[in-house]
């Protein structure tokens, strides 16, 4: 059997390849029922750790929670996707779903019922310097809702 690395291009090792923060870059796909918010979490809390932020563990897995029991709530039986990345010294988190286009006035009053529904989550993250949002695709259908908090974020909240 010949050796694997030999495959590689030159230049890269496979010790590269391991977990760290700077390659912390994940999207799932999820079917859209609440029974993939317990598996989300858990794979949140395990790519954190894996890529030395489990300090950040409980605020990724709560923002997380919340922004996919939003899409689940507002979009039920549709898929949902979810991206867990590190990028200039913060973690974002950003969950797309397949919410259904709205005429204008209506469109605006469902992004406002979404907004109430992320009360919490958006004021836990404003204290703990982070920034939560929620905007509607374009032309097309979906909608997307994020949240980006630094590393200190973690300590903050551990205080809340």
């Amino acid at each position: 059997m010949s050796n694997n690395s030999a495959c590689l291009p030159d230049g890269i090792r496979t010790a590269s390849l391991e977990p760290s923060r700077a390659n912390l870059n994940y999207s799932l796909g999820l079917p859209g029922g609440p029974y993939c918010l317990g598996m989300a979490r858990t794979v949140v809390r395990r790519l954190l750790a894996a890529h030395g932020l489990a300090d950040m563990a409980e605020l990724g897995v709560l923002a997380a929670s919340e922004l996919l029991g939003n899409a689940c709530l507002f979009t039920p039986g549709r898929d949902v996707s979810l991206s867990v990345r590190w990028r200039y010294g913060v973690l974002r988190l950003t969950v797309f779903d397949e919410h259904p286009a709205h005429a204008a006035d209506v469109g605006d009053a469902c992004r406002e019922r979404r907004r109430q529904a992320l009360a919490t989550l958006e004021a836990v993250v404003d204290a703990c310097g982070g920034i939560c949002g929620l905007a509607a695709e374009g032309p097309l259908a979906g909608s997307r809702m994020w949240v980006v908090v630094p590393r200190e974020a973690a300590a903050l909240y551990a205080r809340i």
